[in-house]
């Protein structure tokens, strides 16, 4: 019947005038309202197939693509890898932040401080700064792939707080509406942020409003239901899994593996105190045992620094000698140095690491200009993009749906890409051919000029424009006689002498 009556309205404009309403089973509704549930119930889908995938245990949870730990440890024992990571992370938050107004938006101070208070007071009990929280979830972007903002809200429904959640801790359920940390033996579930339904904290079962009213007057706080927190999830897109994402250093784990590679032999090379490969031939008449002797001798007692500047002493008798050979330390030690390198660039590459801005000193190839171009290349390709992404959370999610403040954004500051050196060898030129003026230069810096600093100068001497090439050059010479006689202060009169000619 309900949809006829619909039908009905659609079909004749002249329902349309006055003001109409619809009395369904739960109600008296305006036109307006069932219209707009209808279209509601039209938003869009996809129709793709799912990933088939095995859950874990009995709770549909999706396993990682790969081994999440593993990073940690190589991250743990690659400097190059580990201060990728972390440089791009502190490009991106520590520049700072500030609120914008949005367009057509007029100055709301009451929305302002509720944002502001929020972000003073988003760790709770947990020392952890909203900024902290923020720059925790870019090194799990950068080290695993994803990362997890856990929401609170209060009990008006707005939210109050904000962590991180280590990415390598929990696991997405098959709906993509749950998340589940596990830390041993222990679990606690998560919902997809703006989610309304409820689920336990504890087992992540649906927890429905009537249960939650019935317990709401228990006195005993620990028979009530305890309910999941909201989260933000973020990933960086991974084909080869439909829920998780993946680090731009994945496809060169084989170059993270070398360079710990050439660490540990280089490593156990000092701990041998530089003792190389090597074969020593017995020749001649020696007793049974003797071989496993000087051999016992070498790995035990001549190994490690604490055993430096021993000798070994070796007593053949007159129809005996011995041969000591080394196995190519020098071949192996240049091949390790090219090796290095090539695996260093290539770690770079993947997130597109300037090499100065994790310090290491590049000469010869890598010139200024090189590395100004690379730095754009990097801030454009890698930090603007995470700073978007960043700032559309923050704002839809946390401001938007959580505060229902719609009256700002939240804006990164942008990374810094001046290029000191540069300017100050570009201002240098045009000053001293008298493109520029101190006091231009000056402003441009951010500083107060003074009163004699609009003066304009050229030439090496950098003389007042005007004078007489000339005069210029009889009086600079004849006031440098006069320094070198030991008479500054005649060579200054004369200066002055030149410059008052000068203006006439």
């Amino acid at each position: 019947m309900l949809d006829e009556m619909k039908k009905k309205i659609d079909e004749d404009e002249s329902w349309g005038q006055g003001s109409m309403h619809i009395l369904t089973n739960k109600g008296l509704f305006p036109i307006s309202v069932l219209k707009a549930a209808e279209k509601a119930k039209a938003t869009a889908h996809s129709k793709q197939l799912k990933e088939d995938s095995l859950w874990l245990s009995t709770n549909d949870l999706v396993p990682y693509p790969f081994e999440a730990s593993t990073l940690l440890e190589l991250k743990d024992n690659c400097s190059y890898f580990d201060s990728c990571v972390k440089q791009i992370a502190k490009d991106v938050m520590g520049q700072g932040w500030r609120l914008e107004l949005k367009e057509g938006k007029k100055e709301n101070n009451a929305e302002k401080d509720q944002i502001l208070e929020f972000i003073e007071n988003s760790g709770g009990d947990r020392d952890e700064t909203f900024e902290e929280t923020l720059e925790r979830g870019l090194i799990d972007w950068g080290l695993i792939g994803w990362w997890g903002w856990e929401v609170s809200r209060d009990n008006k429904g707005l939210v109050n707080g904000l962590w991180h959640v280590p990415a390598q801790t929990f696991y997405i359920h098959k709906d993509k509406d749950k998340y589940c940390q596990k830390r041993g033996q222990k679990e606690a579930w998560f919902k997809r942020f703006g989610l309304e339904e409820n689920i336990a904290l504890k087992d992540g079962k649906d927890v429905d409003d009537k249960k939650i009213k019935e317990e709401k007057d228990l006195e005993d706080d620990t028979k009530k239901t305890e309910l999941a927190n909201e989260l933000i999830y973020y990933r960086n897109y991974y084909p080869q899994s439909e829920y998780y994402g993946a680090p731009n250093i994945l496809p060169s784990v084989g170059a993270v593996l070398g360079l710990i590679g050439v660490r540990d032999y280089n490593l156990a090379f000092f701990e041998n105190y530089g003792i190389p490969a090597a074969l020593i031939i017995l020749k001649g008449r020696w007793s049974k045992d003797t071989a496993k002797q000087i051999s016992d001798f070498i790995d035990v007692e001549l190994k490690g620094t604490e055993q430096s500047h021993k000798t070994f002493c070796i007593h053949p008798n007159k129809d005996s000698t011995f041969e000591y050979v080394k196995l190519g330390i020098e071949v192996k030690e240049g091949s390790f140095k090219l090796y290095r390198k090539g695996l260093q660039e290539e770690i770079l590459v993947c997130y597109k690491m300037p090499p100065y801005r994790i310090g290491v000193a590049e000469v010869g190839a890598l010139g200024v200009n090189v590395a100004g171009e690379s730095t754009k290349i990097y801030a454009q390709s890698v930090i603007t993009p995470l700073e978007e992404v960043v700032e559309r959370l923050v704002t839809k999610k946390l401001f938007q749906e959580g505060l229902k403040a719609d009256s700002y954004v939240f804006q990164l500051n942008e990374l810094n890409l001046q290029d000191l050196d540069a300017e100050a060898a570009r201002d240098n030129i045009y000053f001293g051919i008298g493109a520029l003026t101190s006091n231009q230069i000056l402003k441009h810096q951010g500083k107060e000029g003074y009163p004699e600093g609009n003066q304009y100068f050229v030439g090496s001497s950098f003389l007042p424009v005007g004078e007489e090439p000339m005069e210029k050059q009889e009086a600079v010479l004849e006031a440098v006689g006069m320094i070198v006689k030991g008479q500054p202060k005649l060579a200054a009169e004369i200066i002055k002498i030149a410059k008052r000619e000068a203006k006439k």
